[in-house]
């Protein structure tokens, strides 16, 4: 498995492996900063999980 060399890009959608899409707001000092549907509040992750975790949604 190959590790994928590009940051998340803000204001692209991306989904996880339960299939919930979340809006990515920016990518910062190794964070990014995102929101998922339906919850107000901004989450966080590490960029390395986030990568892990979470594909782009092609548009």
């Amino acid at each position: 498995m190959t590790k994928p060399t590009s940051l998340p890009i803000p204001d692209r959608t991306y989904r996880d492996a339960h299939g919930e899409v979340v809006s990515v707001v920016s990518v910062e000092h190794n964070r990014v900063t995102f929101y998922r549907q339906g919850y107000q509040f901004p989450c966080v992750q590490p960029v390395e999980r986030f990568l892990k975790e979470f594909t782009e949604v092609a548009q």
